[in-house]
């Protein structure tokens, strides 16, 4: 995963710790994709005074994640529905390969069901394809 996909994730879940001129610059930096003369500009305040913002900043979350470890959590939690997941639709698909019981068919259904509704609750695709 890419440093910025994954300091986005973790400003979802910490921004709100920063003060409020920290939170804007690393929205601006890394959401908005503003560059650090750019955002600099805006404040009235050097490049060099931005960056150092941002490091700071990127260091603070860092550490609330070491300590508080909730992203760690929620690919945890979003890796284990995914397992759920393969495991109910590979019962769905012995139950169509030798014609066991509708019912079970239709209970993996709904399970299945449930399942995407919870991985609906997280993009998914954040927690995938990391190293």
């Amino acid at each position: 995963m890419s440093k910025n996909l994954e300091m986005n994730n973790l400003l979802d879940l910490y921004g709100c710790l920063l003060t409020e001129k920290q939170s804007d610059i690393m929205n601006m930096y890394y959401n908005d994709d503003l560059s650090l003369g750019e955002i600099a500009e805006q404040y009235g305040i050097s490049r060099q005074g931005v960056h150092d913002t941002v490091k700071r900043c990127e260091e603070a979350i860092e550490d609330y994640e070491e300590k508080l470890g909730l992203y760690a959590s929620q690919k945890a939690y979003v890796s284990e529905l995914e397992e759920f997941k393969a495991q109910a639709l590979d019962i769905f698909n012995e139950c169509k390969r030798i014609s066991l019981s509708r019912p079970i068919a239709e209970k993996t259904i709904v399970l299945l069901e449930n399942l995407d509704s919870k991985l609906e609750d997280y993009d998914t695709s954040v927690y995938m394809n990391e190293d």
